[in-house]
């Protein structure tokens, strides 16, 4: 594959403990490379890609680097077609994004055929979730979008868990231990409800909430998959509501795969709602999480909806 271009966070948890596995190809040079000792270079680090036409843009770092990455791309090329082809290579401590359209465990040998682009190419196409605040001029793009609980529960996965060495999957099973059958104090701190409207078109929610969830994802960590609406829309939100009742019941049987439509009207009955639709508005003062980075705040109204669907290769 001609003319690839390489993005690497060296901060990212794998590439400063064990080093960037993209350098280790050999393949990286002063022009074809950016190295984000800051992300105030990623700007005009993603002009010049766009500038010289490159096809396929490696990325290796953690979720926030995916974010950034991807998210300045979208904001200097809003039209997916002119972007490049995507690979992702994991480098952070929860690799959510990678977890679906990244390389697993990724290798000089499987990079060098990637850039080669000898054999088989799997191709993944997904949209991104764009997040557009009526107050503000730029456009934030992730994947999984979370109010309420879940940026209280990455607040206390930041503070707690990270800090203790413990990432992936195995932070997450930790922090939803803790919601789950953690001691009284730290859960009620995570799912202390917060004020947020919703407009889904059709029907509007205004009240406090547990938390929110919406994303293009087909599912989060571990197989966890809190999403079981109907539609044919490409944002999967759930909402639970202040009023929701038998918490630790319904936060576990809405994270299992596969629920029955017994289970699906038990959520509903019990004050937990999910929705597949094509776009969406929320007002609140409370943080947002978007792939791990916290967004800041704002009373204005934000509108949710989906991109056309980007090129990974893995």
């Amino acid at each position: 594959m001609q003319n690839p271009a390489f993005i690497i966070n060296p901060l990212s948890h794998s590439v400063a403990k064990r080093g960037s596995l993209l350098v280790k190809t050999g393949r990286t040079n002063r022009n074809n490379c950016t190295i984000l000792h800051s992300f105030e270079i990623l700007p005009a680090a993603v002009a010049n890609i766009l500038e010289t036409g490159s096809k396929h843009v490696f990325i290796e770092g953690g979720d926030g680097t995916i974010h950034g990455v991807l998210s300045a791309f979208m904001n200097q090329q809003p039209d997916v077609d002119k972007l490049p082809d995507f690979t992702l290579l994991p480098g952070g401590m929860t690799n959510l994004v990678a977890a679906h359209v990244g390389l697993k465990r990724p290798s000089v040998k499987k990079l060098t055929r990637l850039m080669d682009a000898s054999g088989a190419l799997q191709i993944i196409n997904l949209a991104m979730l764009a997040i557009k605040a009526a107050d503000n001029h730029k456009t934030h793009y992730g994947f999984l979008l979370s109010t309420g609980a879940l940026p209280a529960a990455t607040r206390y996965c930041l503070d707690h868990i990270h800090t203790k060495g413990v990432g992936g999957s195995a932070a997450v099973r930790s922090t939803l231990f803790k919601v789950m059958l953690g001691r009284k104090r730290e859960r009620d701190a995570i799912l202390t409800p917060t004020p947020l409207y919703l407009d889904l078109g059709e029907k509007q929610i205004d009240g406090d909430h547990i938390v929110t969830i919406t994303t293009t994802l087909p599912r989060l960590m571990i197989g966890l998959k809190p999403f079981w609406g109907k539609g044919d829309g490409p944002l999967m939100i759930t909402h639970v509501s202040k009023n929701a009742q038998h918490l630790k019941r319904n936060i576990a049987r809405m994270l299992l795969p596969g629920q029955s439509v017994r289970a699906h009207a038990a959520l509903k009955r019990d004050g937990f709602q999910s929705w597949k639709i094509k776009r969406a508005n929320l007002r609140l003062e409370s943080e947002m999480v978007l792939d791990g980075e916290f967004i800041p705040p704002t009373n204005e109204l934000i509108s949710l909806f989906a991109t056309q669907p980007l090129r990974f290769i893995k």
